[in-house]
C-alpha cells in the first residue's frame, strides 16, 4: 500500500510539473520549443504556433523544425542545431521565416549522463528592429523618433567606439543598473569599464569592416548580480561605408531566469520520469511514442531510442491491440482509468502491466495524447494462472488418484471427498459415501477405537498416521494407510485433510517377506559358505558356516556392530580394504566385484577368505548381505604353484645358459667349414652344414625366447624408458622387414601421425611392433594387403595392425598370448611360414603391459584375417 501511494504521489507531483511548465512557456513571448537530435519537435509554447503561423499544436508537435521555418526536407548548412552539436554550446543565427526576420539560438539539453539528447530553440521575432534600421536610413527624424521610442535601451557610436546617441530607455536603463548615464561623447570602455576589450573591439570593427550586423549575448556581474543582455550591433551606412553603429541592449534577464526555472522544473520532471522504478509512457494523439523512461524500455525488453517513434500497438498482438484501441477512445473523452493489459517483450514472450493511463489535453482542451505509470505485474499474473492451473490439476490427480482423500470441517463433517475414486476402490455408488452412518460402518470394528484415539490425537498434534481396514461392497476387507494433516483455509477455518492409501497388496507382501525370510534362513543353515546381514551398522543375523570360519558363538557375535568386524581383519589388509570400497563406490568398472584379505579367528589363527557383498532389502530397509568363503587352503596352493613357477624359470634360465656354451661352439664350427673348406667339401655335406647351421640359429632363438620369457616371470624388469617418436620406431622396423615383406610379395600401407611422442623403452617396444608385424607377414599368403594405423584415444596412443591372412578362431584366441602358445598348422594346406616357439606373442603382452598399456587381438574367424591392438600411455 506504501509503495502505491508513493507512485501515485510521484504521478500527481507529475502532473503539477507539466502544467506548471506548460504555462511558464506560454507566458514567454518568445517562441520557445523542444527538439530531440533528429529535429523533432516535441514540445513547444503558444508563441511557437504563431511564429509558424499554425493553429493548433498537432500541427507542431511531432514535426520537424526545417519543414515549418523553411518548408525543406533537411536541414540548412547553418542550422544552429548541427552547429550546437558540433560545438557542444549555445549557437545563434538570425534567418527569415515566414516574411519575418528571426534570432533563433540552440541550446543544449543534457541527459543523466551529460550527454547532449536535444535542444531548446528560442525564436525572437526581430523584423521591428530591422524595419528601424531602414527607417533610420531614410529620415534622420524618423530615425531619432524611433529609436527613442523603442523599448530596449539603445546607444549609437561612430568609429571610434564614442557614443554619439542614446535613447531615453538606455538612460532609464542604466540608472536602474546604478550606471553613469551621462554618456554622450565619451568612449565605451570608459562607459562599461568591466567589458573586455579586445573581444569588443574585434566585434566593433567586424560589423564596421563587413556591413552585417553582429549578434551576441552577454553575462554581466554589477554590484554582485549577475545581468544578462542580448546585444545587436546594426550598421548605419552614409555613401556604402559603415560610419556608425547602432547598439541595442536588450535585457533578457527575467527571460533567462524565466528559462532557468524552466529548465530546473524540467529537470526535475526528467529525473522523477528517469529515476521512477515504474514505466513512464507518453504516446501522442496518434498512439505514437513520444516518451519512454529506461524503467519501461527495460521492461520491455528494448533501449530507450527503440520505442521513441514508435505506434503504441507494435508492442502488442492483434488481440491487445484491438482491446487498447477501444481504451484509447475514452482517452479522447477525458476519462482516465486503470487497468490490466500485456505488451509483447522483445524476445516475444508476454509481460503483464498494470496500467494507470491519463489523458493530456491542451489549453485549447484538444487531445494531444496520454501519459501513463505502468508497474510489471508478470510475477503476479504468472503466480495467479499457476495457482489456477494447480488448482485444476490437482483436482484433476485426486479424482483420477487410487488414494481415498477426504476433506472434514473442524465439526468433522466432510467437506469433500473424491467420490469416483471412493466409488472404484469400494465397489458402491457415490451417493452412499455422503451418508455419514454408512462410512462409519465400512470400517472393521477390531480398527474404530484406533481411527477415534489417532484423529484426537491429530487435532491436538497437527497430524497423524494409522492403519485400519475398509469393507468393500465384495464382502472383504481392504488394509489402507492414513495420513492426517490439519491445515486453515483461506478464511481461518480449521481443516483436516485424511489421505488413505490401498495397502492391501503391501500387506500380503510383507507376510510373503517373513515366509520368504523363514526360507533364507533354512537355507542359509545349510549352506558352506558364511552369510552375515548388515543393516543401520549392526549385525542382524549370521549363519552357522560364518561362525565356524571365525570361531565364534551366536552368544558371542549377538550385539556385535560393524566396527566389530573391522577388528578381525589383518592390519596389512585393513588400507587396501578401505582403497578397495572406495573404488566399489566411485563405480569403477575395472575392478572384480569381490576382495581376498585375512582375519583373525577367536583363536589368534589367520585365516583368508574371499568376501562378497551386495545391497539389499531386509525387513523393509536397506541392508548389507554379505557372503564369505574360507580360502586358506586355496591360497596355501597357490603359494606352492608361485614356487613351482619359480622354479621353472630357474631351470629354464640355467638349462638355456648351459645349452649356449655347446651351440656356440657347434655354429662357430659350421661358419668355419663353410667359409674356410667349403671348395675342399661336396654339396651333400654342404647342405648338411648349412642345415645344421640353420637349426643352431632356430635354437638360439629359442633360447633367446626362453630368457626373456624367464626374465619377464621374475618381475626383475627395470625398464629404462625415455621420450621417443613411436612413429619413428614404426617405419623402421617396416624398413627392417621390407625383405620378408617382398618375399611374400605383400603391400604394406601406413596410416599413422608424423609425431608419436611416448615414454617407452625404444628396444622393448621395438621387439613388440616387430614381433606382432613378423607374425602378419608370416601368417598371411602371399600377395596379402597389411595395413598400420594410429589413433589417439583418451589419454593412450593406440597402434592397430590388421591383415587379411588366415585369421584366428575363438579357441585359438584363448591360448595365443600364452607360454608356448603356438599354434600349429602344418598339413592344413595354407601357405604361410609357421616356424616359431611360441613365445613371441607372450613376450609381448608382458612387455606391454609393463609399459602400462593392453594388447588384445581380433578376428572373424578362419580366413578373415586378423587385427592387433596394442596401446601406451601418452605422456
Amino acid at each position: 500500500m506504501k509503495d502505491i501511494t508513493e507512485h501515485q504521489n510521484s504521478e500527481v507531483e507529475f502532473r503539477n510539473n507539466m502544467k506548471i511548465w506548460q504555462l511558464s512557456l506560454d507566458a514567454i513571448k518568445e517562441a520557445i520549443f523542444l527538439i530531440d537530435l533528429n529535429h523533432k519537435i516535441l514540445q513547444c509554447n503558444k508563441a511557437t504556433l504563431d511564429i509558424f503561423r499554425k493553429s493548433n499544436y498537432k500541427e507542431v508537435i511531432g514535426h520537424y523544425c526545417w519543414e515549418l521555418m523553411h518548408d525543406n526536407s533537411e536541414p540548412k548548412e547553418l542550422c544552429p542545431l548541427k552547429r550546437m552539436q558540433q560545438s557542444g554550446k549555445k549557437e545563434t543565427v538570425i534567418e527569415m521565416v515566414n516574411g519575418c526576420l528571426v534570432e533563433i539560438s540552440a541550446n543544449p539539453v543534457f541527459d543523466y549522463k551529460g550527454e547532449i539528447n536535444g535542444a531548446v530553440h528560442v525564436i525572437t521575432d526581430i523584423t521591428s528592429r530591422k524595419r528601424i534600421v531602414d527607417a533610420l536610413r531614410e529620415s534622420e527624424q524618423q530615425y531619432r523618433t524611433i529609436l527613442n521610442s523603442l523599448n530596449d535601451p539603445m546607444h549609437v557610436i561612430d568609429k571610434e567606439l564614442k557614443i554619439i546617441f542614446q535613447n531615453p530607455t538606455m538612460v532609464k536603463w542604466l540608472d536602474k543598473l546604478n550606471l553613469k548615464s551621462d554618456i554622450i561623447a565619451k568612449n565605451i570602455f570608459e562607459v562599461f569599464p568591466f567589458l573586455d576589450y579586445d573581444k569588443i573591439y574585434n566585434e566593433y570593427s567586424k560589423v564596421f569592416k563587413t556591413g552585417e550586423p553582429f549578434v551576441t549575448r552577454e553575462i554581466t556581474e554589477l554590484f554582485n548580480k549577475k545581468v544578462f543582455t542580448e546585444i545587436i550591433k546594426i550598421p548605419i551606412k552614409s555613401e556604402g561605408k559603415v560610419d556608425q553603429v547602432i547598439t541595442i541592449i536588450r535585457d533578457i534577464t527575467e527571460q533567462k531566469e524565466a528559462e532557468q526555472k524552466l529548465k530546473n522544473s524540467e529537470e526535475k520532471y526528467r529525473y522523477l520520469i528517469e529515476n521512477s522504478i515504474e514505466g513512464v509512457w507518453v504516446i501522442d494523439s496518434g498512439a505514437k511514442t513520444i516518451l519512454v523512461n529506461p524503467s519501461m524500455s527495460k521492461i520491455l525488453g528494448y533501449k530507450v531510442e527503440e520505442m521513441i517513434g514508435k505506434p503504441l500497438f507494435s508492442f502488442m498482438d492483434k488481440k491487445e491491440k484491438e482491446i487498447t484501441k477501444n481504451h484509447l477512445e475514452k482517452r479522447k473523452k477525458g476519462i482516465s482509468e486503470e487497468r490490466d493489459a500485456y505488451f509483447l517483450h522483445k524476445k516475444g514472450y508476454k509481460v503483464y502491466l498494470r496500467i494507470r493511463a491519463t489523458p493530456i489535453f491542451d489549453i485549447e482542451g484538444n487531445y494531444e495524447g496520454t501519459s501513463a505509470f505502468l508497474a510489471d505485474i508478470t510475477q503476479r499474473k504468472l503466480t495467479e494462472q499457476a495457482l489456477k492451473e494447480s488448482e485444476e490439476k490437482y483436482r484433476l490427480i485426486s479424482e483420477n488418484t487410487d488414494d481415498l482423500i477426504v476433506v472434514y470441517n473442524e465439526n468433522e463433517l466432510v467437506d469433500y471427498f473424491n467420490t469416483e475414486t471412493h466409488s472404484r476402490i469400494l465397489g458402491y455408488s457415490t451417493e452412499k459415501f455422503k451418508d455419514k452412518v454408512f462410512r462409519d460402518a465400512l470400517v472393521h470394528e477390531d480398527d474404530r477405537e484406533i481411527a477415534e484415539t489417532k484423529v484426537s490425537e491429530g487435532l491436538k498434534k497437527g497430524s497423524y498416521y494409522y492403519q485400519f481396514r475398509l469393507k468393500h461392497k465384495s464382502g472383504n476387507y481392504i488394509w489402507f494407510e492414513v495420513t492426517g494433516k490439519i491445515f486453515e483455509d483461506n478464511y481461518g477455518n480449521t481443516k483436516i485433510l485424511c489421505v488413505s492409501r490401498n495397502i492391501d497388496a503391501k500387506k500380503s507382501a510383507e507376510y510373503k517377506i517373513k515366509e520368504s525370510e523363514e526360507n533364507f534362513r533354512t537355507i542359509a543353515e545349510q549352506a558352506f559358505i558364511g552369510t552375515l546381514i548388515i543393516q543401520d551398522d549392526k549385525v542382524e543375523y549370521v549363519n552357522s558356516a560364518l561362525l565356524q570360519i571365525f570361531e565364534y558363538s551366536h552368544e558371542e557375535i549377538n550385539n556385535w556392530r560393524k566396527k566389530d568386524l573391522v577388528k578381525l581383519i589383518y592390519p596389512e589388509d585393513l588400507q587396501y580394504l578401505r582403497e578397495y570400497r572406495e573404488k566399489l563406490r566411485a563405480g569403477e568398472s575395472d575392478i572384480k566385484r569381490y576382495y581376498t584379505y585375512r582375519v583373525f579367528t577367536k583363536y589368534g589363527k589367520i585365516r583368508w577368505i574371499d568376501q562378497f557383498s551386495r545391497p539389499i532389502i531386509y525387513r523393509g530397509k536397506r541392508a548389507e548381505l554379505v557372503s564369505i568363503m574360507d580360502i586358506t587352503e586355496k591360497k596355501r596352493a597357490e603359494q606352492e604353484l608361485m614356487k613351482l613357477n619359480s622354479l621353472k624359470s630357474e631351470l629354464l634360465r640355467r638349462t638355456s645358459h648351459e645349452l649356449k656354451t655347446p651351440l656356440v661352439s657347434i655354429k662357430g664350427f659350421s661358419d668355419l667349414l663353410l667359409t674356410v673348406h667349403k671348395d675342399k667339401l661336396d654339396d651333400y655335406v654342404l647342405a648338411t652344414i648349412h642345415e645344421i647351421k640353420l637349426g643352431c640359429e632356430r635354437l638360439e632363438n629359442l633360447i633367446q625366447d626362453i630368457l626373456k620369457t624367464s626374465e619377464l616371470d621374475s618381475k626383475s624388469v627395470e625398464l629404462k624408458k625415455s621420450e621417443e617418436n613411436l612413429s619413428f620406431l614404426i617405419k623402421l622396423c617396416v624398413k627392417e622387414l621390407q625383405g620378408l615383406i617382398r618375399l611374400r610379395n605383400h603391400k604394406i600401407s601406413l596410416e599413422i601421425h608424423d609425431k608419436l611422442i611416448a615414454s617407452f623403452e625404444p628396444d622393448q617396444i621395438h621387439l613388440v611392433i616387430s614381433n606382432i608385424l613378423n607374425n602378419a607377414i608370416k601368417y598371411t599368403p602371399p600377395n596379402g594387403k597389411i595395413k598400420i594405423r594410429s589413433a589417439i584415444v583418451d589419454d593412450s596412443i593406440l597402434i592397430l595392425i590388421r591383415d587379411n591372412g588366415i585369421g584366428i578362431t575363438y579357441e585359438e584366441k584363448k591360448r595365443l598370448f600364452s607360454q608356448f602358445g603356438k599354434i600349429e598348422r602344418y598339413g592344413q594346406g595354407l601357405d604361410i611360414i609357421s616356424e616359431g616357439s611360441g613365445l613371441g606373442l607372450f613376450i609381448t603382452k608382458k612387455i606391454v603391459e609393463l609399459h602400462g598399456g593392453k594388447i588384445w587381438v581380433k578376428s572373424g574367424g578362419r580366413n578373415k584375417g586378423s587385427t592387433f591392438y596394442f596401446t601406451l600411455p601418452l605422456i
